[in-house]
């Protein structure tokens, strides 16, 4: 039995004798340590924001018959406190211990109230009614012209009275480059049920403090009173019995009721209430912890951090309900006797924690390296020296391991500033390799077996600052997909600050360079020609594959165009064809539906006599899935391009894009582009499956170089399916499955269909971002919602329901957290236990 020695309990003595505007002097010892120089944790609303040392001379204290009379200290209130609201300081020994210092008058002060404020004035506005929330913006400027900065508290009142209070941090990039300024300086509100009752409700909207009302406030709104309500409800039963334009109608009529809805800018008030809930959610879809609790080694480099992070990053190892843990940390040649200090009370105050120093910094891998060779847990979780761990976290690691036997689990994660706040969530994906290869999505919290990672082997210093992006890569080298585990929770808090790549990619350009470097010589490992560059200033890659010029030139693509009349939109579809596709074998089929008049006659009679080219002809109604069967029967080559005739083509290099993701591996069975409106917006960016009932576009209607969500719109990926309006299928998987269904799935949903019986049969679907067309969607056959079309509509919505039951509601490369109602990847949902 291990015998641990516990330190001797602390005796802080003190007083506060001077309290400035802006600042806190006094003096503090330890009665049982005379002779060391005393360090304090300083604690602002809760969070540690610094460590002082009472080391400043103070002749008062001769009567205390000290060693020396070096027990004074002097702390001025950060900036980022004085700003006007209220804040409470406390102060700890560096174990957490909190300490009471006496005060003049003989008062005893556990804590000292404050409010300061700077010399800053507010600037914003409110936009009024967007997407059925109140948006605006807020921004903090300085008057010496320093910073423009968001986060501004927005008070709302109705009549008056407070109703609710805002944090302006969303993302708004028209401000930040009108004004020069942080662009996280959004928010929106959406008003709470009980306001929303049958009345005109009148909300003015003021930056805090000083209550300073933002212009175009106030706004007024009217809701539905009670029979207005029942009048909407019996109008949504009605359109689903009926089944008449309810689709969009349903979903209208549902947003204008009273109901709690949490968009990505409410994630601070949605993770108040969600992440307590998460330890629960993982024991029901976990089971029960195993019999032995295995240890875990938390390897956690450190290198000249904040002092307060730091001890606030070390607090939420120790806070774990999980007890079973190490944690080893590796100061990296900082040189900092601040914190050379904190790190030995830390060990001599837990037995569980265990430190080393480097003698000059030699890099993250390094001191990586250096904590895991002394790690001695079944289990390796990897941390920074600032970021936060959810207090189940180790936990729930274990329990979801238990239960699946994977080798490497990883979580979600989101980011926290200085106050503690919660922002910027990022929900993630199940194993997502071709994601991985252009974006580190993985990132933290990442547990992985011991075993396994001595078989993977130590981080590599040549990619320091993507070592973690090497690791996971050398991993997927050697573990299957279902041996890495997604845990849909968020367990780690990943620290915002100015030197971290969590606040903005670009504070670490290197790193970016590094994941380059990484992506490439893994693919080179596995033997895969690419070329890997980096977009723009982003930690995002594109990856170009290069397969060899004889596996391309032995395959062939059939290009298959159904078309009703609109003859001079088919030609201009095939004659962008011609023009801008390059170095690769095909052929055009034009499959005309019915087509009439003498134009129509003449364009299939040019079309047929043009090289490469085949006419079919099909007389029977529109029916989408039998044109394509039809014209696949045709088809002479081994990949099939499904091509609607209102998209056109604009890049020599968009059917090498498709094509070569199939060539580069053969699970992919099929693969679809990035669909622009002819206004440039997103019309699709791959399919989500089970938003708003069957399926849903992401990212529609969003600016066509947008990164969208984490990536999601610009980084090539796996994905549940994607559109048949630019869709390459390899033949042999097209006919393994039976093609499209023609006896159910008429005109909707038969792509979905395609690619959900391609992925059940093992085969995998692809998004290719860097496949660029322009889509005029549904001219050759009008909106699928018009009238006289919705019944035929909601029926294949309903036959997609009942097919994929179980199926449709747990998109595996949709977060389980967003919401399926509608507002893909931009509104949240509150999972019960």
């Amino acid at each position: 039995m291990t015998r641990v020695a516990v330190p001797l309990e602390r005796q802080v003595r003190g007083f506060i004798d001077k309290v400035d505007e802006a600042s806190v002097e006094g003096w503090a010892f330890d009665g049982n340590a005379p002779g060391e120089r005393l360090k304090l944790r300083v604690l602002i609303d809760g969070l540690v924001v610094d460590v002082i040392t009472c080391d400043r001379p103070r002749d008062d204290v001769a009567k205390l018959n000290l060693p020396d009379h070096l027990v004074g200290f002097f702390y001025t209130i950060p900036l980022a406190y004085q700003d006007g609201m209220r804040h409470v300081l406390r102060f700890a020994t560096v174990e957490g211990v909190a300490v009471t210092l006496a005060s003049r008058g003989g008062m005893a002060m556990p804590e000292l109230h404050f409010c300061l404020v700077k010399q800053t004035y507010f600037e914003g506005c409110l936009d009024g009614l967007v997407d059925g929330l109140i948006q605006g913006w807020a921004l903090n400027i300085d008057r010496r012209g320093k910073f423009k900065s968001g986060g501004v508290k927005i008070l709302v009142c109705a009549g008056g009275l407070p109703v609710a209070e805002l944090v302006a941090d969303q993302f708004r990039a028209d401000v930040a480059e009108s004004l020069q300024s942080d662009g996280a300086c959004g928010f929106s509100f959406s008003p709470p049920s009980e306001l929303r009752s049958g009345r005109r409700l009148v909300l003015s909207f003021y930056a805090m403090p000083g209550r300073h009302e933002l212009r175009n406030s106030p706004v007024e709104i009217a809701f539905p009173g009670d029979t207005e309500r029942q009048r909407i409800q019996g109008l949504i039963a009605r359109a689903d019995e009926l089944f008449t334009y309810a689709y969009h109608l349903r979903r209208e009529l549902l947003a204008a009721l009273p109901g709690e809805r949490y968009m990505l800018g409410d994630y601070a008030f949605w993770a108040k209430k969600s992440l307590p809930l998460a330890a629960k959610r993982a024991a029901r879809r976990y089971g029960k912890m195993p019999d032995e609790l295995p240890l875990i080694s938390v390897v956690c480099p450190v290198f000249k951090p904040d002092i307060g992070e730091f001890l606030t990053a070390v607090d939420s190892v120790v806070a774990q309900g999980y007890q079973n843990w190490e944690l080893i940390l590796v100061d990296d040649g900082s040189k900092d006797a601040l914190l050379s200090d904190t790190m030995a009370r830390l060990v001599k105050h837990d037995a569980r924690i265990k430190s080393f120093t480097l003698r000059e910094n030699a890099g993250i891998s390094v001191a990586t390296n250096k904590a895991l060779k002394a790690a001695a847990g079944q289990f390796i979780a990897f941390f920074d020296h600032d970021d936060v761990l959810e207090p189940d976290a180790l936990e729930i690691m274990v329990r979801a391991q238990h239960a699946t036997g994977a080798k490497l689990l990883y979580s979600d994660e989101d980011k926290i500033d200085r106050t503690g706040g919660l922002s910027e969530p990022h929900f993630k994906p199940d194993f997502n390799y071709r994601f991985l290869l252009e974006v580190n999505y993985i990132c933290h919290l990442v547990m992985v077996e011991a075993a396994t990672f001595k078989k993977i082997g130590v981080l590599n210093s040549l990619f320091d600052g993507a070592q973690d992006h090497d690791f996971l890569l050398r991993a997927s080298e050697i573990l299957e997909p279902a041996q890495i585990h997604h845990v849909a929770e968020v367990l780690y808090h990943w620290r915002k600050s100015a030197t971290s790549s969590a606040a903005w990619g670009a504070a670490k350009p290197n790193a970016g360079y590094a994941g380059q470097m990484a992506v490439t010589a893994h693919l080179n490992r596995r033997g895969l020609n690419a070329h890997v560059k980096k977009r723009g200033d982003l930690t995002c890659y594109q990856v170009n594959w290069e397969p060899a010029v004889e596996l391309r030139k032995a395959v062939g693509v059939s290009i298959l165009i159904p078309f009703r009349d609109q003859i001079e939109m088919t030609r201009a579809c095939v004659e962008a064809i011609r023009k801008y596709t390059k170095d690769v074998n095909y052929e055009i089929i034009l499959i005309d539906n019915w087509s009439s008049g003498a134009a129509a006659e003449a364009f299939c009679v040019e079309q047929a006599n043009m090289p490469r080219t085949q006419v079919v002809r099909v007389a029977q109604p529109f029916n989408f899935s039998l044109l394509n069967n039809i014209g696949a029967k045709q088809a002479r080559h081994e990949y099939l391009l499904f091509l609607n005739n209102d998209v056109f083509v604009k890049n020599p290099d968009w059917l090498n894009v498709l094509l070569n993701e199939c060539l580069m591996n053969d699970e992919v069975a099929a693969v679809g582009a990035k669909l622009l409106y002819p206004n440039g917006t997103i019309q699709h960016a791959g399919v989500v499956l089970g938003v708003g009932g069957v399926a849903d576009h992401a990212f529609r209607g969003q600016p066509g170089n947008t990164p969208g969500y984490v990536m999601r719109a610009m980084a090539a990926q796996q994905i549940s399916a994607v559109t048949g309006a630019c869709m390459l299928v390899r033949k042999v998987a097209f006919e393994e499955v039976g093609g499209f269904d023609e006896a159910e799935l008429a005109v909707a949903f038969n792509d979905v269909d395609l690619c959900v019986k391609l992925t059940q049969a093992g085969w995998k679907i692809i998004y290719a971002a860097d496949c660029v067309v322009e889509h005029h969607e549904s001219m050759s056959r009008g909106s699928d919602l018009t009238e006289g079309k919705v019944s035929r509509f909601m029926l294949e919505n309903k036959v997609m329901e009942q097919r994929y039951t179980e199926l449709l509601p747990y998109d595996p490369f949709y977060n389980q957290h967003f919401s399926r109602e509608g507002g893909v990847y931009r509104e949240l949902r509150l999972l019960e236990p």
